[in-house]
């Protein structure tokens, strides 16, 4: 009887459907979708999880309909709209790319890693991050898509559009992961979610949102929700009014600024993002009745011991996060440069002239002594906006994390092997440095030499650990073992040619943030 119904389904397919035998196939309730075979892997690349409402392109997204022929799953190019670097972003970009280990099936269901691409909440697409190594290390990878500036992060004062609908769309690729995944040998009961910079970001946020629990392990890579490089802002109930106008456009209610950017190219809204210098990232939502909302106060308040307590969460950052600021410029930079700390310090607190002139020459003497702003302080200026841009904040989320219940692995990525300033004297590893050795990622140069390859395969393999285990070094990983944190240490993994054991990455420099803090949170701009 199961051989028979086995033929049937086999001959039905292929006469509804045609003879796909070059390709890998997968049937859904969404209808037939083709992807192809590689070595030990298959891919699936643009899957939609989602379609935008093109009559409000800022707000809620829809269920996508079903497939009225084979959906021929191998272009990974789309892009969502982006604010910055390419303007050939599509507004019908809400698509997975699925990497799948030749031994998933129904019977052996393997664990889910979903990856969440950084870029400011502003630039970057799911394609960019090819996951053929990952998947080798027989985990499904998925990479995902989601809307940017403002169809990703508007946050009005109007039911159609209060905010943050890009974290919105990774809910709705969670949802549809939970759903669909099995038809592709996935486990929607093992699913970690991942990112880096704002990806990791996204990550943390999902860890407090209001939203129903899609995922059971996480890793957030060089991100927080407390960075102060923007990630969280107070929300611009104008900001739409203000890109209509922009445009031409006299307007003065944001229902019709909604109806008038509905309409215009997607080139056009991000050009008015760009060229007004409009920060849209993620905000504190106005409630509505009847509308769901991702997040509807401000980091400070945020708390969800519900979901964290016994979560396995790994968090870490590289070992000089803003290396590339400062690295190999002239002299004419810094000349132009200002007052980097006073610059850095005003974005993200209320002070008045002299007091930020005191509090800036005070952090100035911590990390230079008297060593002029120049070529020769790139080291130390980049430890600074380091620590204060990401360092900090990643340790203040750990610290969260730790008080709610999570079972937490740090990491500090040190290798410098193959960084472009791997020939700087006493240069750490760079923002986005270790994407190289997870990702075939797209702005990175192939790993060619014997060492950068171990590094990937001891990269992957930690972190595939974890995906299937919740530990990133379970007994097979032997002599390595990487123990988590707890409330009274806090044990890192640093990850260099010489993997040890540390305790509390640059201790003095966080303890002088803790105290900055202790100070001054009351003059954060988001409680002013």
């Amino acid at each position: 009887m199961v051989q028979c119904l086995v033929i049937f389904l086999c001959v039905f397919i292929s006469q509804c459907y045609g003879n796909y035998g070059d390709k890998d196939q997968v049937v859904t309730s969404k209808g037939l979708i083709l992807g192809d075979r590689w070595d030990g892997y298959s891919t699936f690349l643009g899957v939609p999880y989602a379609k935008v409402d093109l009559e409000n392109p800022f707000g809620p997204a829809l269920e996508y309909p079903k497939f009225d022929t084979p959906l021929i799953a191998n272009d990974s190019s789309v892009v969502c709209p982006q604010v910055y670097f390419n303007d050939n972003g599509t507004i019908q970009c809400l698509n997975l790319n699925i990497y799948v280990p030749h031994t998933a099936s129904k019977k052996n269901l393997r664990p889910i890693l979903v990856w969440f691409h950084g870029g400011g909440f502003v630039f970057g697409s799911g394609g960019e991050y090819g996951g053929q190594h990952l998947v080798k290390k027989d985990i499904i990878v998925i990479t995902v898509n989601y809307r940017l500036g403002a169809y990703g992060f508007l946050c009005l004062d109007n039911p159609t559009v209060p905010g943050n609908q890009g974290l919105k769309d990774q809910i709705e690729a969670l949802r549809w992961i939970r759903s669909h995944i099995v038809h592709f040998g996935g486990d929607a009961n093992q699913v970690t979610i991942a990112g880096e910079s704002y990806g990791g970001g996204a990550v943390d946020l999902h860890l407090y949102s209001k939203y129903e629990t899609l995922f059971h392990k996480a890793i957030v890579q060089s991100g927080s929700m407390y960075v102060t490089e923007g990630i969280f802002v107070k929300p611009d109930h104008k900001a739409a009014i203000k890109l209509a106008r922009h445009l031409g456009y006299d307007v003065s209610i944001t229902s019709e600024a909604l109806r008038i950017l509905a309409r215009a190219k997607p080139s056009e809204v991000n050009a008015a993002t760009r060229n007004m210098s409009m920060i849209l990232t993620v905000c504190a939502e106005k409630e509505f009745i009847g509308v769901p909302n991702f997040i509807t106060e401000n980091p400070f308040h945020l708390g969800n011991t519900d979901r964290i307590d016994g979560m396995p969460i790994m968090i870490g950052y590289t070992s000089q996060e803003m290396l590339f600021e400062f690295a190999n410029k002239p002299q004419s930079y810094y000349d132009n440069l200002g007052d980097p700390f006073a610059l850095q310090i005003e974005k993200t607190f209320v002070f008045s002239q002299k007091e930020s002139e005191k509090i800036s020459s005070i952090i100035r003497h911590f990390y230079l002594g008297y060593k002029e702003i120049g070529p020769d302080a790139q080291s130390e200026l980049s430890n600074f906006l380091s620590d204060f841009a990401i360092n900090y904040g990643v340790e203040w989320s750990t610290n969260r994390y730790i008080e709610q219940g999570g079972r937490v692995y740090k990491y500090l990525f040190s290798y410098t092997g193959a960084s472009d300033y791997r020939n700087i004297t006493g240069s750490g590893a760079s923002h986005t440095e270790e994407l190289k050795f997870l990702f075939d990622w797209i702005w990175a140069a192939p790993l060619i030499n014997s060492e950068q390859l171990m590094m990937r395969e001891r990269m992957i393999r930690m972190w595939a650990n974890f995906v299937k285990h919740g530990n990133p070094t379970p007994a097979d990983f032997q002599p390595l073992h990487w123990p988590s944190a707890t409330e009274t240490s806090r044990p890192y993994m640093n990850i260099d040619l010489d993997m040890q054991v540390k305790k509390s990455p640059f201790r003095h420099r966080m303890a002088f943030w803790n105290l900055f803090w202790h100070s001054y949170t009351k003059n954060n701009f988001l409680l002013n």
